[in-house]
C-alpha cells in the first residue's frame, strides 16, 4: 500500500511540474509558433473537455476532492452549493472547454472569443490550487493573451514606433 502511495506522489509530481513547463512553453511559442501554439491549446481544452465530461458522468464525487487545495471561497462553494449540481455544471464546464478548443481552428473574432474564454477560464480554475497545478492556469492565460495578441496584428512589433518608422520609410 505504501509503494503504490510513493508511486501516485511521485507520478502526481511529475504532472504538476510537467503542466508548469509546458504551460512556460507556451508563453514562449505563443509568440515565436502561434499555428503550434493553437494545435497545443486544442489539445489541452480538448483532452479537458473529455477528461471532465467521462468524470462527471463516471464519478462526479470525485470534484469533491478540488476542495482540499482551493482557496476558502472555493472551499466553501465546492463542499456546499456544488455538490448537488457537480454533473451538470461540470458538463456545462466541458461543453464551454470544447468549445474554447474547436475555437483554436479558426481566426477572426470567433478565434479572439476563444482566447478569452480560455483565459478567464484559466483564471477561474486558479483558485483550486495544486488540482489545477497552480500557477500553470495563469501561466497558461498569459500565454492565451499572448497569442490572440499575437494573431489579432497587436505584437509588440506592429506598435513598437521604430518598426512603424522602418515600414514607412521602405513604402515612401
Amino acid at each position: 500500500m505504501m509503494d503504490s502511495l510513493k508511486f501516485f506522489d511521485l507520478v502526481s509530481w511529475v504532472f504538476y511540474l510537467g503542466c508548469n513547463a509546458l504551460a512556460i512553453f507556451m508563453i514562449r511559442i505563443s509568440k515565436t509558433r502561434p499555428p503550434l501554439a493553437r494545435m497545443i491549446l486544442l489539445l489541452i481544452f480538448l483532452f479537458a473537455a473529455g477528461f471532465n465530461a467521462y468524470t462527471a458522468l463516471d464519478a462526479p464525487w470525485n470534484y469533491k476532492d478540488f476542495a482540499d487545495s482551493a482557496m476558502p471561497l472555493y472551499k466553501r462553494f465546492i463542499l456546499g452549493a456544488f455538490i448537488p449540481i457537480i454533473t451538470p455544471m461540470v458538463l456545462t464546464i466541458a461543453v464551454c472547454q470544447l468549445l474554447i478548443a474547436l475555437a483554436m481552428t479558426t481566426r477572426g473574432e470567433l478565434f479572439q472569443a476563444g482566447c478569452w474564454a480560455g483565459i478567464i477560464f484559466l483564471i477561474a480554475i486558479a483558485p483550486l490550487g495544486l488540482y489545477a497545478a497552480f500557477p500553470m492556469p495563469l501561466l497558461l492565460a498569459w500565454a492565451m493573451l499572448r497569442l490572440v495578441r499575437t494573431e489579432s496584428g497587436q505584437s509588440p512589433a506592429s506598435t513598437n514606433p521604430k518598426s512603424v518608422k522602418l515600414k514607412n520609410k521602405h513604402h515612401a
